[in-house]
């Protein structure tokens, strides 16, 4: 008996070809800057594929989506080419048409994943100068190997532009694309004092110099209007730091301070002595003098000291508390804040930044500082009163599982290398602060400090990683020291005492206030005026 076999077409693309004859085509067009030349070829490319779609009969134009002066590198920044993908998701169009796929993305992963998202819903890809389909069988291996030579094609342009960059630093023709705050540039390129902005920098650094925070200048210059870098919306206390810190204000222009990844995709990073830096001495009009840069240098640099931090980029300020207190609800570090300042009843309080812009984004109220003093000062308590049945078990159990005396060996020396480079880093400052060095000379050693200070911190991680708990070990034993050269109960906060045996603290939702000891133990206690509470419901129960 012969088979009789029908072919039963899809039921969606019968519905589809019924309720809409005519296939949605779209176009996409990119041009990376914004010179002339691009723009030009920029308004050719919309009235090309404008044109090319409303002559066919059986298309229906769809829209022409267009990013302008948009790198191919990173599809984040293509705000069109976002928007394109969206409208496709939702069903708005069957076709999109594009120039080359080098118009489309020049990141390998972003091309592919973004032809496979656009294959999967059915929306086809045509590529002009390749001539390829990419609902086509043989479009996955052609596209793929396309894009691979576009994304070397980025990167060696990328190349090229970073050693063109190089030579006008090293010859001292380059001319900067974004004055920093308080310069604008003549019709020669050079740097000259716009009187405005300037005014609102010498401003920054006397307050500064004058004692007011960061954080409080940042405030006050938001709530008076003043325009801000690059139209911002408002100030920002680490914007003011970097206004402060940076040699632009005196004179001088130090080049290469952020460096580029050297493939694909291209990410942006502070040069941390990576690359080399360039600085050119007494080029342009000063807006602050070098005695007041050298005067917050030297305020930055003892209040990082005070604080014990090594590293400049961790300098948070000169309060106990500062970058320890943790939201327990967003995860966000808290703010010191005063209230009811001048009056007889004024107290300090800490509350959660994200609170602080949104409290509609993290609803976690204030804690007073007193508060905290006072949890610390209850769970020290306990803590010394029962560290023979706490800390002392915890450290034998942590050494059983300790690895060989090499590897401890090893993470002592480089925990001495660690504390010698990091003297020789403060000595550099205090040096440079003093004229004894010159600047270049000063950013060429502490830039090779800084890799040298890098590479021994991160061995000792590897090391601390691999030798089992070593870091809980270590915590625990300077616990039990501390707890044996201050062997009794206080009676008040000690600050000495917090810093020493504190990492973090986490203020809690329910009201819990969770300290992190130095060996990674956890112990909670509750808010003062809870703890008061529970005492006076125990009370109660108890009459």
């Amino acid at each position: 008996m012969a088979k009789k076999i029908t072919k039963i077409d899809p039921v969606k693309q019968q519905v589809v070809r019924q309720l809409q004859p005519k296939k949605r085509v779209c176009a996409y067009c990119r041009v990376s800057t914004d010179s002339r030349e691009q723009q030009n070829s920029f308004t050719a490319q919309l009235e090309y594929y404008t044109a090319l779609i409303e002559n066919q009969e059986d298309w229906q134009f769809a829209g022409i989506y267009a990013d302008e002066a948009r790198s191919g590198t990173k599809l984040q920044k293509r705000d069109d080419f976002l928007r394109m993908l969206k409208d496709c998701e939702d069903g708005k169009i069957d076709m999109i048409i594009t120039k080359s796929l080098t118009r489309f993305a020049r990141n390998t992963v972003d091309s592919i994943e973004a032809i496979r998202r656009l294959k999967a819903l059915g929306v086809a890809v045509y590529f002009e100068k390749e001539h390829i389909d990419s609902l086509s069988e043989k479009s996955e291996l052609m596209l793929t190997i396309l894009s691979s030579l576009a994304q070397g094609e980025s990167e060696s342009i990328s190349t090229n532009s970073k050693w063109s960059i190089i030579k006008r630093f090293q010859d001292g023709s380059f001319i900067l694309g974004t004055p920093a705050y308080g310069y604008t540039k003549d019709e020669n390129g050079e740097l000259i004092i716009q009187e405005e902005e300037a005014a609102v920098v010498r401003r920054i650094f006397c307050e500064y110099l004058n004692g007011k925070g960061t954080y409080a200048i940042a405030k006050d210059l938001s709530e008076q209007g003043l325009p801000t870098i690059r139209s911002a919306e408002k100030w920002n206390d680490g914007v003011i730091k970097e206004i402060l810190l940076n040699p632009i204000y005196t004179g001088n222009l130090l080049h290469q301070k952020t460096m580029t990844t050297e493939v694909l995709p291209f990410k942006r990073q502070r040069n941390r002595g990576q690359l080399p830096q360039y600085l050119v001495e007494d080029n342009h009009e000063p807006i602050i003098s070098h005695k007041q840069a050298e005067a917050v240098k030297e305020i930055f640099e003892y209040r990082r000291m005070q604080m014990g931090m090594d590293d400049l980029e961790k300098y948070q300020s000169r309060y106990a508390f500062s970058s320890k207190i943790l939201c327990g609800e967003c995860g966000g570090t808290f703010r010191r804040q005063k209230i009811y300042i001048g009056k007889p009843y004024e107290k300090v309080q800490w509350c959660c930044r994200q609170h602080i812009l949104d409290n509609t984004r993290c609803s976690q109220k204030a804690i007073r500082e007193d508060d905290i003093q006072w949890a610390f000062t209850v769970m020290w308590n306990k803590l010394v009163s029962n560290y023979a049945e706490i800390l002392t078990p915890l450290l034998d159990t942590l050494k059983k599982l300790r690895m060989d005396e090499q590897q401890e060996q090893e993470i002592g020396e480089c925990s001495n290398k660690i504390m010698e480079l990091t003297e020789q880093g403060h000595i550099l400052s205090r040096l440079v602060s003093k004229g004894y060095i010159d600047p270049a000379v000063f950013i060429e050693r502490q830039n090779a400090l800084t890799i040298e200070l890098a590479a021994v911190k991160k061995k000792r991680s590897q090391l601390l990683d691999n030798n089992g708990f070593d870091q809980e070990i270590a915590g625990s034993e300077q616990l039990l020291e501390l707890i044996g050269n201050n062997p009794h109960v206080i009676e008040e906060y000690r600050e000495d005492l917090f810093l020493q045996a504190i990492v973090k603290v986490i203020v809690q939702k329910n009201g819990q206030i969770t300290f992190r000891l130095i060996n990674r133990l956890e112990l909670s206690e509750p808010c003062r005026k809870e703890a008061i509470e529970d005492d006076a419901k125990a009370h109660a129960h108890r009459v």
